[in-house]
């Protein structure tokens, strides 16, 4: 019940994060929206397991461990974003590059910092959990980073850590391609890009965007990382189409009475299976011989 109640929570967190970046562009305002819905959401999660409690030690471990950080790691996450991108000095490449170098360098001493408990997080170790991740379990230890300061109910001593930890990792991917951006532009096609014909999307809008939304909440772009305004800015670009109101068309296609908010992709589902079955069908006409009616 916890883990389902936990995953709608969640795609409704990444939902409202979605709408938010799509419609706003001041980096402050952003972020602002952000931590309020963070913030909402968390109180929902700790109203939630005050009101029902953890059936085993297992399902505390499994909260505190997996669940909260998951939810937490995007408040740091986006605080740190802002950081960045609010300090990003005006200049050449070379002086963005040693910007980026310099994040990145900070992002690892931290991982260096908590080595141990980076290691014990990235191999999924289990042995200590019962004393990392079960409230009311005071743990004094000089490889533990100072943490906020926890509460009783919500926290233990180490569901900070590890989503600080994941925060980073989230961090340090957008920095790491910030920088190959600046060293290597354009090296992800193999294609020169004069080669290329020019692409221009000339269905109904609303069904790219249908499209859009499905490749961020799946996470199908940086690992899960990229924000649906860069999705809907890269799509204007390549397709040469206007998607300013990507998000009201989003809000429409939600609120569909009578169709299914993913019409499209159904429509291209259908039409993926007809022509694989047409292929097998052909297939096996070939390989059948005639019959001889002698």
């Amino acid at each position: 019940m916890l883990v389902k109640m936990s995953e709608k929570l969640y795609v409704q967190l990444k939902s409202e994060i979605a709408n938010i970046t799509a419609a706003e562009t001041n980096p402050f305002k952003i972020l602002s929206s952000v931590l309020r819905c963070i913030r909402s959401v968390l109180k929902e999660l700790k109203a939630y397991i005050i009101k029902n409690p953890f059936k085993d030690e297992a399902e505390q471990i499994n909260f505190f461990k997996y669940i909260k950080p998951k939810f937490y790691c995007l408040r740091i996450y986006y605080l740190e974003k802002y950081n960045v991108e609010t300090s990003l000095p005006a200049g050449d490449t070379e002086t963005l590059k040693n910007f980026y170098r310099a994040e990145l360098n900070a992002v690892r001493r931290f991982f260096q910092h908590i080595a141990f408990h980076y290691q014990y997080y990235r191999l999924g170790a289990t042995e200590l959990d019962s004393l990392y991740f079960v409230r009311g379990m005071e743990l004094q230890s000089v490889l533990l980073p100072e943490v906020p300061e926890l509460d009783p109910e919500f926290a233990t001593s180490c569901d900070y850590l590890f989503s600080k930890i994941k925060a980073y990792e989230m961090l340090q991917d957008d920095v790491v391609k910030a920088l190959n951006r600046l060293d290597l532009p354009g090296s992800y096609s193999p294609i020169d890009e004069k080669e290329l014909p020019e692409l221009k999307w000339t269905g109904d809008k609303v069904n790219l965007v249908e499209i859009i939304y499905g490749l961020y909440f799946t996470g199908q772009l940086n690992n899960g990382n990229a924000d649906i305004a860069i999705i809907i800015r890269f799509m204007e670009k390549h397709l040469q189409i206007d998607l300013s109101r990507a998000y009201r068309d989003f809000i429409d296609i939600r609120n569909r009475k009578t169709t299914s908010p993913t019409r499209y992709i159904e429509q291209m589902r259908e039409s993926i299976h007809k022509r694989v079955d047409d292929d097998l069908a052909l297939k096996s006409t070939r390989k059948s011989p005639y019959k001889s009616t002698i």
